[in-house]
């Protein structure tokens, strides 16, 4: 992997910032602070994300928002990974947002896991898609931290091979060391369980066999109690029939005895209504002789009173009644009229010989003259109206101009008419003039008023005038209307004497010579034939009921006579059936005994039957139950067979993964880590002896992977070593690591280094030492972070690092 170009956006102290990586070795200078660790925890977030890392240690304090993107080339391929840092302005949590990743130019836009997955798979980094956690192979084959290094070094023995194990990737054979320990302990758990689940086997199949011996023995039990029950079966149907025949015959007999009261009662009933008919037909004899054949000759003989029917005697009394009446009302009518007529005339005297066409234009010419008289009255209100306005008016005006005359020495030093200086002279002058204004208001009010009174004296002869002509103009309509209503009474007067005559020809031809003074005597005698009509039609009316009631009993006593017949024979028949039951009766008196003796012998018989029942019910029962029992006891036998086989298997497993798996694998373990061991210790021996001054001091990998310093055959803690002197055991510790993760980890290139502060406190004659070391690791790219300014010398490229006003900048130095 060769780094291209990295973009900076709102990253720790970086606003915005682009850095071209050029080939060789690089180094990055500057003061401490200044920003030189931000680009590489840059670079590693690019790559691989946040991991462990919270998002507020690269997001700029402050912004919504900051980005890196990094160009980089793998296998000949070019890449270009951007990922993007979001602040939530609820809660000021700073979250990864979606990326992109541009592969030879194509364009994908993925989320944060996603994209590392990508470039674990670029890298060729063989190791979980854990997106909280950084990656291993990253931190120890390219890149790793000075504070890391310190911590590796620190560390407990313990922990230090844990951390390496990660490192190597081989921390896969404890795991499944610990993973085979794991299941052997499950695996031997499960052997204990099923150990218990199988040792009731033989107990199992005792109570089989035991079950079996009872099935057998309530199977025999069964069939001797079917024989038995067929043959009680039998003798309870054969008993149930000769019962069934003769409750046949009891109850017949039954039916008939029932039948005696009966045939009994109905004798008597038929005898009761044989009693009846012949009363009522005794009955209905007498009433036909003694009342209805005298009264029907009564009636038969009566004669009718007129031949005229009695609905046109009605028409004719009321048509003489209703005329009668209504001549009356029209005389009394007439009456009235004639004395209205009369009063009329009196009041009309000379003028009821006017005519109407006269009336109207007379009508017409004094409601003109009173539209005139009306328009006059009006304009000369008007007239007044204005000048009572204008007198008003007069009336205010002098009263302002009395109100400013009061108010004069009020006005201030300027008047508010012209705005001149208010001096006294000018005060006269305002004076003089309102008074003039005053008296001419006065002169026009007097005039105002003279012509006022005379006006309001016009107007009142006017009005007079008026209403002179409104009092003709109402006579005349009285007159109009008198002459129109005796006009209308003497029609009436006409009419009504019209109708008198019509009235007096119809009752002329009604009553004949009959006057007007005998019209009572002729309605009375009207009234009383009708009266007599109406008797003649009630006795009528009776004598067609008399004749309806004769006619009934005649029939009550045909239709008795026949119904005493057809009785009288139901009775000889009933009187026959009865002696015929009766007689059977007698015959069948023995069967109930017969009866009673079976039913006592087929009660016995179905005791037994429902006690052998029961029993075959229990049997069957008990049978069922055992083969239940035995289905359930097989299945748990086979179901134990199986759990057996299962066990033996498991122990099998068990002695497999403790006898072989796990030795092996704690073998393999040692024997891979040891060959890592010796390379490792080759390789620090290597770097420790080129860059450690004295000679006298030498260095070692022990076992546990620590470094152990020995000075003429001694052992030197490194806590008492100069600070350079840490400082070459760290880097060579770091060369060492990096060169055995690169070796051990697949698909990994070494042509990346990047190395943070690695000659803190070293002397110059080390700092040399370090350019022999550069080249001999012959490395494409190495990336220095340092603030060692001696390095500048053999650094291919210098970038220098400053921080002004809290932002870094960057910029190149020199280059090749």
């Amino acid at each position: 992997m060769i780094f291209k170009t990295l973009v900076m956006s709102n990253i720790r102290s970086y606003d915005n910032n682009r850095i071209d990586f050029p080939l060789g070795n690089t180094l990055f200078e500057g003061d401490v602070g200044s920003g030189k660790s931000t680009i590489l925890m840059a670079l590693e977030f690019a790559l691989f994300g946040l991991g462990n890392q919270k998002g507020d240690a690269l997001l700029r304090k402050g912004s919504k928002k900051g980005s890196v993107l990094l160009n980089f080339s793998v296998g000949g391929k070019e890449y270009q990974v951007k990922r993007s840092l979001v602040r939530n302005e609820k809660n000021n949590s700073i979250r990864q947002d979606k990326g992109i990743l541009s592969v030879n130019g194509k364009k994908m836009q993925l989320s944060p896991s996603e994209i590392k997955e990508k470039v674990l798979n670029i890298l060729q980094f063989k190791e979980p898609l854990n997106p909280r956690a950084q990656s291993v192979i990253f931190r120890y084959a390219v890149y790793t931290p000075q504070e890391e290094m310190k911590f590796i070094l620190s560390q407990k023995p313990d922990l230090r091979l844990e951390t390496l194990r990660k490192a190597f990737g081989i921390e896969d054979y404890k795991i499944a060391q610990e993973n085979a320990a794991t299941i052997s302990r499950l695996i031997k758990e499960r052997i204990s369980y099923l150990s218990g689940q199988t040792a009731d086997l033989d107990e199992k199949k005792n109570q089989l066999a035991k079950l079996k011996e009872e099935i057998q023995k309530n199977r025999d039990d069964l069939a001797r109690l079917s024989s038995c029950w067929e043959k009680i079966e039998a003798k309870l149907e054969e008993e149930k029939e000769k019962i069934d025949e003769l409750e046949g015959v009891e109850t017949e007999l039954k039916q008939v005895e029932a039948e005696i009261p009966h045939i009994k009662k109905q004798i008597g009933d038929k005898e009761k209504i044989c009693l009846r008919y012949k009363e009522e037909i005794q009955k209905a004899r007498a009433e036909n002789q003694d009342k209805y054949q005298p009264k029907i000759k009564e009636l038969e003989e009566m004669k009718i009173p007129s031949t005229v029917p009695d609905d046109i005697l009605k028409k004719k009394v009321k048509f003489v009644k209703d005329n009668i009446e209504e001549r009356y009302g029209l005389i009394s009518k007439l009456s009235v009229l004639d004395e209205s007529n009369e009063r009329i005339e009196n009041e009309l005297k000379e003028n009821k010989d006017k005519k109407s066409e006269d009336l109207t234009q007379e009508q017409q010419i004094l409601g003109k003259k009173l539209e005139e008289q009306s328009e006059l009255v009006n304009s000369h209100q008007s007239q007044l109206n204005k000048i009572t306005e204008r007198i008003i008016k007069i009336k205010t005006q002098k009263d302002e101009i009395n109100k400013k005359l009061e108010n004069l020495d009020g006005l201030g030093d300027l008047c508010p008419i012209c705005g001149s200086s208010l001096d006294e002279k000018h005060k006269k002058e305002l004076k003089n003039e309102r008074e003039h204004e005053f008296k001419r208001l006065n002169s026009e009010s007097k005039i105002l008023d003279e012509v006022k009174i005379k006006g309001e004296k016009e107007l009142e002869t006017y009005n007079k005038e008026y209403e002179s002509i409104e009092r003709d103009l109402r006579g005349l309509e009285l007159i109009f209307n008198k002459i129109n209503e005796y006009n209308v009474i003497n029609d009436r007067i006409k009419s009504f004497k019209t109708k008198i005559n019509i009235i007096n020809e119809d009752l002329e031809l009604i009553m004949g010579d009959v006057g007007f003074e005998d019209v009572n005597h002729y309605l009375n005698h009207l009234e009383t034939l009708l009266e007599s009509l109406k008797d003649y039609k009630r006795a009528q009316d009776e004598l067609k009921s008399i004749k309806y009631y004769y006619v009934k009993n005649n029939d009550i006593i045909s239709d008795n006579t026949k119904n005493i017949t057809i009785i009288e024979q139901e009775i000889k028949i009933l009187k026959e059936n009865l002696l015929q039951a009766q007689s059977k009766v007698d015959k069948m008196s023995g069967v109930m005994d017969e009866i009673e003796k079976i039913k006592t012998s087929h009660k016995k018989t179905d005791k037994e039957f429902q006690d052998c029942n029961q029993e075959i019910i229990t049997t069957k029962t008990m049978i069922k139950s055992y083969s239940a029992d035995i289905s359930m006891k097989e299945e748990e036998i086979q179901k134990k067979k199986g759990i057996l086989k299962q066990l033996n298997n498991l122990k099998d497993y068990h002695t497999w993964l403790n006898d072989y798996l796990i030795p092996t694998l704690s073998v393999i373990e040692k024997h891979v880590m040891q060959n890592i061991h010796l390379e490792f210790d080759d390789n620090f021996q290597k770097w420790l002896h080129i860059l450690m001054d004295d000679p006298s001091k030498t260095g070692r990998i022990n076992e546990e992977f620590t470094p152990i310093i020995e000075q003429d055959g001694f052992e030197q803690e490194i806590n008492y070593l100069s600070g350079g002197e840490k400082t070459s055991v760290a880097l060579a510790y770091r060369l060492a690591l990096n060169y055995m993760v690169q070796k051990v980890s697949t698909g990994m290139e070494s042509n990346l280094l990047i190395l943070d502060e690695p000659t803190d406190g070293f002397s110059k004659e080390q700092l040399f030492k370090v350019r022999e070391i550069l080249n001999e690791l012959e490395c494409p790219q190495i990336i220095i972070v340092s603030h060692e300014r001696e390095l500048e010398s053999f650094a291919d490229n210098v970038f220098h690092i400053e921080k002004i006003d809290g932002i870094s900048e960057v910029s190149q130095v020199n280059g090749k």
